[in-house]
């Protein structure tokens, strides 16, 4: 976990006053946390990553609930409700919120006749980053690491009629070798041994080392099981192109529940 410094005005990826919002709403970090694009451009300016990203207007959010009730009470705290069960309007933004916690089975939410993979939900909010708003109120926000799980989820269940998912994942496979991801990379032995100190492909498979580290091991066979299975598909999607790059993060993902690799250790 790592707290950043106050965003500055020219930091937000969505209006200040909308995340205040969110945290009056949902509390303080541990119960919720930020996912999604919004999640993906906040670890790339305060990661001081120059990437492009791609737009969005969307606002994503994880919040634990007991059960569906828990989650109904929970997400009639946040604005204005929409047509869609598990979407909201606050401040003018559209708001999706997805639940995780003790409703999970096996990493599966049923809720409202739907069925959704929260598969990395609970430990993005287990080991968010926080990032403190000009309010002093302290924003959960899903690191690097995870952010990088969850689109990998996230296209698994939406290809192939969507790979903006699998776009974004390559997004943050590059970042992890760029800016303050890039300076911890260089410290990482494991990682640049790993990669025959190849710093980009480094920074990949750290990026995977830390983040099924942060899983249990029955949920990080899930995960593992999941890469396996999107590795061709992704590739499909990237048109052949940055296969170095997805091994070396394959690879990362595979180190977990090595005795040589570090277990969510602080950055």
């Amino acid at each position: 976990m790592r707290t950043f410094a106050p965003l500055t005005d020219g930091d937000h990826p969505v209006p200040s006053n909308l995340l205040d919002a969110l945290v009056d709403a949902l509390g303080a970090p541990g119960h919720w946390v930020l996912i999604g694009a919004t999640a993906r451009d906040l670890a790339l300016i305060l990661g001081r990553v120059s990437l492009p990203r791609r737009a969005t207007n969307d606002v994503d959010i994880a919040i634990a609930a007991h059960d569906a009730l828990d989650f109904d009470t929970r997400l009639a705290t946040l604005g204005e409700p929409t047509r869609a069960w598990q979407r909201r309007r606050l401040l003018g933004q559209q708001v999706d919120v997805v639940p995780y916690g003790d409703l999970e089975r096996d990493g599966d939410v049923v809720i409202h006749d739907s069925r959704l993979d929260v598969l990395g939900c609970a430990e993005a909010a287990a080991h968010a980053d926080h990032i403190r708003l000009p309010s002093g109120k302290l924003l959960p926000v899903a690191p690097l690491e995870l952010i990088a799980v969850l689109k990998l989820i996230a296209f698994a269940g939406r290809q192939p009629a969507q790979t903006k998912d699998a776009d974004d994942l390559l997004t943050v496979l590059r970042a992890a070798s760029e800016g303050i991801y890039g300076d911890e990379t260089w410290d990482d032995e494991l990682a640049l041994a790993a990669t025959e100190y190849d710093h980009q492909l480094a920074g990949a498979n750290r990026l995977g080392r830390r983040g099924i580290s942060c899983f249990s091991p029955d949920r990080a066979n899930r995960v593992l099981r999941m890469a396996t299975q999107m590795q061709p598909v992704l590739r499909l999607a990237w048109r052949g192109a940055h296969h170095e790059l997805l091994e070396a993060w394959l690879t990362g993902l595979g180190r977990g529940g090595r005795p040589d690799a570090d277990q969510a250790t602080p950055r």
